[in-house]
């Protein structure tokens, strides 16, 4: 007797507001996977947008694709207030500024026969890539998620699908974070026992950041709610597939470099040990800026180098002001 295919009805959630420029190549990509078109939906979660978003969306059919008002912004909060009404066994999350491959459904689904799996997600490609800044975004981000093991503590919900009962089991997404959501969910979902797989041919083409100025605020806002998730869960210290522990070293290393300068100023300490740890850094980022640069062919991936300045700092800086915040300093 033949097995059945593993098919399970699918409800795919896009947070959006103000995302004209990209929701067309969105849709269109989602509408057009290999998955039986029967066994899913798509529900655009909205916060009033008003750049012609939903003028795109109403050239869609009703059937397929859903409009639904949730007047708010933060996702955790939008897929919190959806997950009771959604009937399908998986949902899937992709953002609105992202279009995934066409096969990209039937891929991550198929991981999800096996009982233990919660979820699974791919690799992130760039949809932007004639912006020199979303290109060099795009390649350390790439990289990182090529080099992913098969199981995986967590993903990114920029795309990934995740069964219903387990997300309700673990009690759905913290809301006290605008980011840093997904890695939460990502630990709750192993500490229940439950695996997140990577299915690298599982592509999406994310628009990435497109000037430095952007990068630096989208890192700042990473780091203020990074202290959070760290101080409710100490254990992502130690870094994982997507963010390894040496990125979570080096905003550490800038402190202590710069509390280097104000013992020489201070207290006479030896010239060179101002530049030690900045040279240290230094040669590590030329390093992975050459080796990203010989993997893409692209001699612009040398300038990777100030990407990797920028992340630390903007991370540095926003766990520093979240900590003033939380201590009552400033509000």
């Amino acid at each position: 007797m033949q097995e059945t295919k593993y098919q399970p009805r699918v409800t795919i959630l896009i947070p959006i507001r103000n995302v004209a420029k990209y929701i067309k190549e969105c849709l269109d990509a989602l509408l057009n996977q290999t998955y039986p078109k029967d066994r899913y939906e798509i529900w655009l979660l909205d916060n009033n947008s008003d750049d012609g978003t939903l003028d795109i969306v109403s050239q869609y059919p009703k059937d397929k694709v859903k409009v639904i008002q949730t007047g708010v912004h933060s996702p955790p909060v939008k897929y919190n207030r959806i997950l009771p009404e959604v009937k399908s066994e998986v949902i899937g999350f992709v953002d609105g500024d992202a279009n995934v491959s066409e096969k990209w459904l039937e891929l991550v689904i198929e991981p999800l026969k096996n009982p233990e799996t919660a979820g699974a997600s791919g690799v992130i490609l760039t949809a932007n890539k004639n912006k020199l800044v979303s290109r060099l975004i795009g390649y350390e981000l790439q990289d990182r998620y090529e080099r992913m093991s098969h199981e995986i503590k967590r993903v990114a919900t920029m795309h990934v699908v995740y069964k219903k009962e387990i997300l309700e089991k673990i009690g759905g997404f913290n809301e006290t974070s605008k980011t840093g959501y997904d890695s939460d969910i990502g630990y709750r979902i192993n500490d229940a026992g439950y695996k997140i797989i990577n299915v690298p041919e599982a592509t999406v083409y994310h628009n990435h950041r497109e000037t430095l100025a952007a990068f630096f605020k989208q890192q700042y806002e990473y780091g203020k709610f990074g202290l959070v998730m760290f101080l409710k869960m100490p254990k992502i210290a130690k870094g994982d597939e997507v963010t390894s522990f040496w990125m979570i070293l080096q905003p550490f290393l800038y402190l202590l470099s710069l509390v280097i300068v104000l013992g020489w100023i201070l207290f006479w300490l030896p010239i060179w040990s101002i530049f030690f740890l900045p040279l240290i850094l230094l040669i590590a980022y030329i390093f992975s800026a050459i080796r990203l640069t010989i993997k893409y062919r692209d001699i612009s991936a040398l300038l990777m180098i100030v990407i990797y300045i920028i992340r630390p700092l903007g991370w540095g800086l926003g766990a520093f002001v979240q900590s003033l915040k939380l201590i009552k300093i400033i509000k």
